[in-house]
């Protein structure tokens, strides 16, 4: 009998062995390398978190500002807040804890929020992430602001400051051409958005923002301002024989009912329009002749200019530092583009204007404004109606315009995400 012996099967052994020991080398491989990929989306999960929480509580933080005028009063004068100066951790978010930090600056009338989210990726290890925004405190967040729709045509000229509209914004005449200063729009910027309409793109990112989500409108004290008005004789004042008189004070020759419709002539020739006082009317204003003072100015109605501004010339006015923001479309290394311009994305502190001002304070309209005389204004203006004639109005923004409110707007001028601090958690 003769055996023979297949090569073939002989092989098999080999492998075989061959085989297990490959798979006793990659397998291993592989596990780790899927754990690591797991241990790292763990990680970036937790970042994630972490990021989340800390954003949790900038926005806790913000609402802490909103909730009184108290709050925030005792803020801006240095105090701390219980609860809000890293002296409590929040678990109420799902993932981790967090903690908050509330201070006044770095600048006058801002806030520094400051939020920290911690979650936890092992036993004793956390990842922390932490978030700071600045707040500006400000009691009229643009130069002119509309409750309705507002046009801005003739020889209307702005400075230093945002013009807002809860309406559309139609802008037209010489101010087509400016490209300054920032025309904002919860509707529409027109002719300048050539979509028309609310979608995308809704901006030039330089000049104009069509749905623009415009900050909350002021919720001004009137009763206070009205009252302030009455203790310094400069409520419902109007024209009467030559002379500026009002309604309800023991030493006005004229006495009685509000006027519906006062009419105020030569305002300029009153001698209190420097001393800053509050002026209100509780009913609709016209104004002619020589208009001007410095104060505030409230009409609870509608406003009728047909004079021109006469409060003084040659005053010198503070300039925003945010004033360059205004003018990006234009904006250049040469100096004296605009009034305070110093060179490319810089002001000066201060401007001399040379022109008449009208008014050196706040102006607010309840009803409509119609302008068909000079209104220049240093600080700013907020119409709730409309705005509309083609009077020479030029608007130079004070950011720093205070009024009795009875709630708080801030605005954001910066949001970064920081290093945590080293100081132990609570």
């Amino acid at each position: 009998m003769e055996i023979r012996f297949s090569k073939r099967k002989g092989l098999i052994l080999p492998m075989v062995v061959v085989a297990f020991v490959f798979l006793a080398i990659v397998v291993p491989l592989l596990i780790k390398m899927v754990r690591d990929d797991t241990s790292a989306s763990v990680a970036d999960q937790k970042k994630s978190v972490a990021f989340n929480l800390a954003e949790a509580a900038v926005d806790r933080g913000y609402w802490k500002i909103k909730s009184s005028t108290i709050t925030l009063q005792e803020i801006l004068d240095g105090g701390v807040i219980s609860g809000y100066d890293y002296d409590a951790t929040y678990d109420d978010v799902a993932g981790g804890s967090y903690r908050i930090r509330i201070a006044s600056g770095p600048l006058e009338d801002q806030i520094t929020i400051t939020g920290e989210g911690k979650a936890k990726i092992g036993v004793d290890k956390f990842e922390t992430r932490a978030i700071e925004a600045i707040y500006q405190n400000t009691a009229v967040s643009g130069a002119i602001i509309s409750g309705g729709m507002m046009s801005a045509t003739g020889n209307s000229v702005v400075h230093w400051g945002p013009i807002m509209s809860m309406g559309d914004l139609t802008v037209s005449g010489a101010v087509l051409n400016n490209h300054y200063p920032r025309k904002l729009s919860k509707g529409v910027v027109k002719p300048l958005d050539p979509t028309g309409d609310l979608n995308p793109s809704n901006t030039d990112n330089l000049e104009w923002w069509s749905d623009y989500p415009v900050p909350e409108l002021p919720l001004f004290n009137f009763t206070e301002l009205r009252s302030s008005a009455a203790a310094t004789g400069t409520l419902n004042c109007q024209t009467k024989s030559g002379n500026i008189e009002c309604c309800f004070l023991s030493s006005c020759t004229y006495s009685g009912a509000a006027c519906s419709d006062c009419s105020i002539q030569n305002l300029n020739d009153d001698s209190r329009i420097s001393n800053n006082y509050t002026w209100y009317w509780d009913n609709d204003a016209t104004w002619t002749g020589k208009n001007g003072a410095r104060g505030t100015m409230i009409v609870r109605g509608d406003l009728r200019v047909t004079g021109g501004g006469n409060y003084c010339s040659g005053c010198d006015l503070e300039v925003p530092a945010t004033a360059w923001q205004e003018y990006q479309k234009i904006d250049t290394t040469s100096t004296d583009e605009y009034p305070g311009d110093t060179g490319y994305q810089s002001n000066a502190t201060t401007y001399h204007l040379d022109d008449d001002l009208g008014v050196y304070g706040f102006l607010y309209v309840g009803g409509t404004f119609d302008r068909q005389g000079d209104c220049d204004v240093y600080g700013a203006i907020w119409v709730v109606g409309n705005i509309s004639g083609n009077g020479n109005t030029a608007v130079y923004y004070n950011s720093k315009i205070k009024l009795p409110m009875l709630n708080v707007i801030i605005i954001r001028r910066s949001w970064q995400e920081i290093a945590p601090s080293a100081e132990a958690w609570i």
